[in-house]
């Protein structure tokens, strides 16, 4: 099971994981989107996005994975450990509510602006986390990934919609305040996990090399104000088993 340092991570607002995927589920999660990057038509259920120039149209991101192949995501999801670390962290009543894959395609893969999530999100996530996990290898030379240490210890900031970005509202570091960015170097199969508040992002994938990563977010269902659009109890996901 992944081992952290409560301390560091409720400091700093996030934890790197090294090791999460082992070989075998490594291969599985590439082959299933290689699948899918593959196909001519992606099921809507997916709500896929493309990035798309000079001619060339790879996905950029896939949504409920979990819900739309519980079979195959749900006992790999335990086999991680990602399960065991939602009960630490929020305890018995957590619920997985996302779960997608960010695909950074070569060349074309566009950036993701600085953000915090909860901030995009419909709904309040109470003491939601993420767990991102390296397909590939992960560094600045194919787009990254980096996040802001200490940007979540005040909630929620103000984002803004910029000219030069058509996803959605972003931070700046220096306009925002926030500490310099800290690049997130990862192995296939590696893992971070970050709060809610933890301001991240990443840069566009110039490189000939893709640059995918999968996400799983557990938030508090036993909450009174707990809303979700999807909700896989922790309960029923741990009772899938690991086989």
């Amino acid at each position: 099971m992944p081992v952290i340092d409560h301390d560091a991570y409720h400091r700093d607002g996030y934890h790197l994981l090294p090791g999460l995927l082992d070989e075998k589920d490594h291969r599985r999660a590439v082959e299933f989107f290689d699948t899918l990057d593959a196909a001519r038509d992606v099921p809507a259920s997916y709500e896929p996005e493309y990035d798309e120039a000079d001619g060339v149209r790879r996905l950029r991101k896939l949504r409920r994975l979990l819900w739309n192949d519980p079979e195959m995501w749900g006992p790999l999801l335990n086999r991680t450990g990602a399960t065991e670390l939602a009960r630490r962290v929020i305890g018995d009543g957590a619920a997985a509510v996302f779960h997608a894959a960010f695909l950074k395609p070569a060349r074309v893969g566009t950036e993701v602006a600085l953000h915090q999530d909860q901030a995009l999100w419909t709904y309040e996530y109470p003491k939601a986390f993420s767990v991102w996990f390296a397909l590939t290898p992960v560094s600045p030379a194919n787009g990254g990934l980096f996040g802001c240490p200490g940007s979540h210890a005040d909630g929620r900031i103000t984002h803004r919609d910029r000219p030069h970005y058509r996803w959605h509202p972003c931070l700046d570091v220096a306009e925002d305040g926030l500490r310099e960015p800290v690049q997130f170097e990862l192995r296939p199969g590696d893992g971070v996990m970050w709060d809610r508040h933890f301001a991240h992002g990443s840069a566009a994938n110039t490189s000939a090399q893709d640059r995918r990563g999968m996400v799983v977010v557990f938030a508090d269902a036993s909450d009174p104000e707990f809303r979700a659009k999807d909700g896989f109890p922790l309960a029923d996901l741990t009772a899938m088993g690991s086989e």
